[in-house]
C-alpha cells in the first residue's frame, strides 16, 4: 500500500489553536492516519509532526521495514526487540528524545496524544528534556480527522456501500431457524469479500435479545414475527464502517411498522435538514419533534457522530453540542427505538456533508422499509 497524504492544514491550524509546537502521534488509527500508511501494532510507536510538516517515526525494529517501504516518511528510526517490555520502551523514549531535540524543541512546547500516552512516558521524557513543554495533544490530532481529504471520502463510500451490501446480502440469504449466530458470520464473509481487512464491531440480535444493545450473537434461532436488529462495521484500509439494519422474519405488525415509519421519517428530516453551517444541537431537537409526533420517546443521549478510521471520532450529535458541521465531513445518523418486550428498532446510514446537502454514502439498499425475511 503507497503512502497517502493527510490534512496537515487542518493538523497545523489545531496545534496553533493549541499552541503547541508538534504532537506526538501513538495510537494506530493517529499513526496510521499521520503517517498515510495503515499501521496497527502493539509495540509502542511515535510518531512526530511539527507545526511546518517534519516528520520522525519511532518503531519497532520489525515493523520499521514495512514502514521505511510503504511510507513516505523520511527518517523512520527503529529499536530492537527485547526479553523485557520495560528494555524496549525506554529505547523507544530516548528515540523520540534525540528527534523532539533534533527538532528544535528542547525548549518548545510538544502536544503527547494524551489519550493514550502513559504518564511515566511522559515523566521519562521530561526528564529528558526539562525545557520542553509537553501538552495534551489528542485534540489537535482528532479534530484534523473529522475533515476529510478526497481520497479518505472515496475510501469511505466504498466501504460504507460495501458495509451496506454485506448486510442485506446476509438478511437475503437468512432463513427462519437460522442463529444469530449463523445470520453475523455470513454477513462477516462478504464484508470481507467485499474487501474489508478485518470487523469493527458486531450486533446481530434478534427479538427480546436485541434490546441488550451490544449484545454477542447468539446460537439462538431466528423465530417469525420477530425484528433482527444488526450494528455491524468492517475496517476498510484502517477505515471504519458503523450501520445499522433492521429485517423482520414474516410480515411486520403494524406497530412494528409504525415505529419504522417513525425512525425513517426522523433520518430523511434529519438528512435534508444537513447542510454547512447546521449546529449539532439542532439535527438532535429535529429527531425528537419527529420522534414526539410519532407517539415515541428517543431515550438516547445521542443521534448520530462523526466517524472515519474510528466508529467514533471527533464529535457526538447531542442536545447541547455547539459543533458545527461542516463540507467535508463524514457523519452518521442513527435514529433508534427500544420496544419493550419486543426488539430494537434502529437505522444507521453515514453521511458526506457536501456545499449543497448529503450524500449517502451506504447507499447499496433503499431501507425505507425493513426487510422481511420469509
Amino acid at each position: 500500500m503507497s503512502s497517502r497524504e493527510f490534512n496537515l492544514d487542518k493538523l497545523s491550524e489545531a496545534m496553533s489553536v493549541q499552541g503547541i509546537d508538534a504532537v506526538v502521534a501513538m495510537s494506530p488509527w493517529n499513526v496510521t492516519y499521520t503517517s498515510g500508511v495503515y499501521l496497527n501494532i502493539p509495540q509502542v510507536t511515535f510518531l512526530v509532526t511539527t507545526q511546518d510538516g517534519r516528520q520522525a517515526l519511532v518503531v519497532n525494529e520489525a515493523d520499521a521495514y514495512y514502514m521505511r517501504d510503504s511510507s513516505s516518511l523520511p527518517d523512520v528510526r527503529d529499536y530492537r526487540f527485547s526479553d523485557t517490555t520495560s528494555v524496549a520502551t525506554e529505547q523507544a523514549l530516548n528515540l523520540l528524545a534525540d528527534i523532539l531535540k533534533e527538532f528544535g524543541l528542547s525548549s518548545g512546547a510538544v502536544g503527547l496524544e494524551d489519550d493514550v500516552f502513559p504518564g511515566s512516558y511522559e515523566a521519562h521524557l521530561s526528564q529528558a528534556l526539562p525545557s520542553t513543554s509537553f501538552k495534551p495533544g489528542s485534540w489537535s490530532l482528532n479534530e484534523a480527522r473529522i475533515y476529510k481529504l478526497p481520497w479518505e471520502i472515496e475510501v469511505f463510500r466504498k466501504a460504507a456501500y460495501y458495509t451496506d451490501k454485506a448486510i442485506m446480502t446476509g438478511f437475503a440469504q437468512a432463513r427462519v431457524g437460522d442463529t444469530e449466530r449463523d445470520l453475523a458470520t455470513a454477513i462477516q464473509a462478504c464484508t470481507l469479500r467485499f474487501g474489508a481487512r478485518t470487523f469493527s464491531h458486531t450486533v446481530c440480535s434478534a427479538g427480546k435479545q436485541s434490546t441488550v444493545v451490544h449484545a454477542h450473537p447468539l446460537d439462538k434461532p431466528i423465530r417469525r414475527g420477530e425484528a433482527i436488529h444488526v450494528d455491524f462495521g468492517g475496517c476498510f484500509d484502517g477505515y471504519s464502517t458503523d450501520l445499522s439494519r433492521t429485517a423482520i422474519v414474516g410480515e411486520p405488525t403494524d406497530r412494528q411498522r409504525a415505529i419504522y415509519q417513525t425512525l425513517w421519517d426522523a433520518q430523511q428530516a434529519i438528512f435534508e435538514m444537513i447542510k454547512p453551517g447546521i449546529v449539532a444541537k439542532e439535527v438532535y431537537a429535529l429527531n425528537q419533534k419527529v420522534f414526539e409526533k410519532g407517539g415515541l420517546h428517543y431515550p438516547w443521549g445521542t443521534v448520530g457522530h462523526s466517524t472515519g478510521l474510528l466508529v467514533h471520532e471527533g464529535f457526538e450529535i447531542t442536545a447541547t453540542s455547539e459543533r458545527v458541521l461542516e463540507a467535508g465531513m463524514i457523519i452518521n445518523i442513527e435514529p433508534t427505538h427500544l420496544e419493550k418486550n419486543d426488539a430494537r428498532y434502529h437505522i444507521e446510514d453515514s453521511i458526506l456533508i457536501k456545499e449543497d446537502g448529503v450524500e449517502i454514502l451506504s447507499s447499496f439498499y433503499n431501507s425505507s422499509e425493513m426487510f422481511v425475511i420469509k
